[in-house]
């Protein structure tokens, strides 16, 4: 009989090795590139934007379906993340179409033949869409923090989801209006941007000038900051001087035309591009050869919002303005909720009045300057020039 201690010290024999094929290891296990095509053009649909992007980079075989089926897919994606729809488009397609309307996402991605047509079209065509969409949703992030930048920290949070549709808005208006009337060599029939404002109910610029005043800001505090505010920080005027853009009306100049850029130029250096294209003098630079007009004009956005709700409260007999026109940001109004359910009230009592004609006041003061019909000042980027 052997010992307990003898069986233990004995070397127990080893089993050989169990290999298991490619079958056996995916048995029992969900692989995308086994499903279906109509099984996975269903998941793609019921995924964020992000998820989206991300199941496209899975594999070569799965980018190929999902890029057959974009327009299937990302239409639903659109309608859910990217509302309003219709100026989600107008944003997007290059030139002025009429009309907002009332299609789907999929009816507006089915007009877009993509360039060239083909393969190759269709590719680069859902190449610019999901650009744009980055473009939107960096946009989202990046607003909250120019949005909440003068609160306390107690009162900083993210925006709903209410509040990021009303922000989108906003910002597909601006981009549109940016597109149609900013870019290129202008005219200097003022008449044209107001006609293009007056589309749009009185609620809706309400919030386009929250997204407008609070970009301004932005680009005032991180882009093209003022001599006075460059020497508040570093206390040398010598040095200021070359670092500002300007003081008092030369930089609101500057700033007005620095606006004229695109938002998603803007919004390129707002988060850190400017220093790397080189500096104030390397940032004109690039300004006067990507917009060569720029300096035409100066802009006329802040004109035909002001004319147009100014119209509209002499055809309304009101003393003033159902809405703040300055203040932003702050912590309620515009995109953002309003403090009290009666002023919050006003959006949907103010929200059908788009397309109104009115008696065009002719004259727009902000600040001290003046913005005047057939006589719009031109832009300015460089301080000291005439």
């Amino acid at each position: 009989m052997k010992l307990f201690s003898e069986i233990v010290s004995q070397p127990t024999p080893m089993a050989a090795p169990v290999v298991e094929t490619g079958q056996q290891r995916l048995k029992g296990r969900l692989v995308l590139d086994e499903l279906p095509v109509e099984i996975v053009v269903k998941i793609a649909t019921n995924l964020d934007f992000e998820g989206f992007g991300s199941m496209l980079g899975v594999s070569s075989f799965m980018r190929c379906i999902l890029r057959k089926h974009w327009r299937y897919i990302l239409s639903s994606i659109i309608e859910r993340e990217f509302t309003p729809v219709g100026l989600f488009f107008q944003a997007f397609e290059t030139g002025e179409v009429t009309g907002v309307g009332n299609r789907s996402a999929r009816e507006w991605l089915g007009r877009l033949t993509g360039v060239g047509g083909g393969r190759d079209g269709r590719d680069r065509e859902m190449d610019r869409i999901m650009n744009f969409c980055r473009g939107v949703k960096l946009w989202e992030a990046e607003f909250q923090r120019f949005r909440f930048y003068d609160c306390d920290v107690g009162e900083m949070r993210l925006m709903n989801g209410r509040e990021k549709e009303r922000f989108r808005r906003g910002l597909f208006i601006w981009d549109w209006f940016a597109r149609v009337h900013h870019a290129g060599r202008q005219t200097r029939r003022t008449a044209e941007p107001v006609a293009f404002m007056r589309k749009f109910s009185t609620t809706e610029l309400h919030e386009l000038n929250d997204v407008w005043e609070t970009v301004w800001a932005a680009v005032g505090r991180e882009v093209c900051p003022s001599v006075t505010a460059v020497m508040e920080v570093i206390g040398d005027r010598s040095l200021a001087e070359g670092i500002g853009w300007g003081d008092g009306e030369e930089n609101r100049q500057i700033l007005g035309t620095m606006m004229k850029l695109r938002p998603g130029d803007l919004l390129r250096l707002l988060v850190g591009g400017g220093g790397r294209i080189g500096g104030r003098g390397g940032l004109v630079r690039w300004i006067r050869l990507s917009e060569p007009w720029i300096e035409d004009t100066t802009e006329v956005l802040s004109m035909a919002v002001l004319s147009v709700r100014h119209e509209r409260e002499k055809m309304m007999g009101m003393e003033r303005s159902p809405f703040p026109v300055e203040g932003f940001p702050g912590r309620y109004g515009g995109v953002l909720d309003h403090e009290t359910e009666e002023s919050e009230e006003l959006r949907v009592v103010h929200g059908a009045d788009g397309g109104r004609e009115g008696p065009y006041s002719g004259r727009y003061v902000r600040g001290s300057g003046i913005f005047l019909i057939g006589g719009v000042r031109v832009g300015r980027l460089v301080a000291g020039t005439d």
